[in-house]
């Protein structure tokens, strides 16, 4: 059956453009489906974003008494969708075994994942004013991470669904899909962790000599 099908792509120039066609269509509904993925993650970022703003300058003004209890709720709840690390080490980590494994149940193949906190990198120790993007407060991490892997239609729509769905917040800001030289994709992705105190070492009891 193969054979017979190949010959006749041998043989037939219009069964070889119809397959063309058709394979295209392919790829430029997957494209549509990515960049409308992309779109809808930022719009979320971007809205959740302004909100917890917005509520932190809220229940900074005295008019805001009456409803502080209501406000501090949704907060809560918007602040319940990032991450949460002690130090920039454990969220860099973590994002970056939450992406591989992400990856590995999407089935994908030739994985590569590098994350960074952003204010922990040279830009930042040589410019303290660029240590942090201008739009992330100042008690968060921004943690970026750039993967690519090879391209199927199927697994990464799965990797986009898993991001989604995801209870925390992850936000895709670079999606690039190639075929040539090799069909791959490359993306970068921004996790925002808030911070946590490190707990302290309990006090060492002093020995006392018999």
């Amino acid at each position: 059956m193969p054979e017979n099908l190949f010959s006749q792509l041998r043989d037939n120039h219009r069964l070889r453009w119809g397959v063309l066609l058709i394979l295209s269509l392919f790829w430029l509904y997957a494209i549509i489906l990515m960049q409308e993925a992309l779109q809808e993650t930022t719009q979320q970022y971007r809205s959740t974003t302004q909100s917890v703003t917005r509520l932190r300058e809220q229940l900074a003004q005295p008019d805001w008494l009456a409803r502080v209890t209501p406000a501090r709720t949704m907060a809560v709840q918007m602040e319940g969708r990032l991450w949460q690390a002690p130090t920039p080490g454990l969220a860099q980590a973590a994002f970056q075994d939450w992406l591989g494994g992400a990856l590995a149940r999407a089935g994908a193949t030739h994985t590569q994942i590098t994350a960074t906190v952003l204010e922990e990198t040279a830009d930042s120790v040589a410019d303290p004013d660029r240590a942090q993007d201008a739009t992330t407060p100042a008690d968060l991490w921004q943690v970026r991470a750039k993967l690519g892997f090879d391209y199927n239609t199927a697994q990464l729509l799965n990797f986009l669904d898993q991001i989604e769905s995801h209870d925390k917040l992850i936000v895709v800001t670079a999606l690039k899909a190639s075929q040539a030289p090799q069909s791959r994709v490359e993306m970068e992705l921004t996790g925002y962790f808030q911070k946590q105190a490190v707990p302290s070492a309990p006090p060492r009891k002093a020995l006392v000599p018999f």
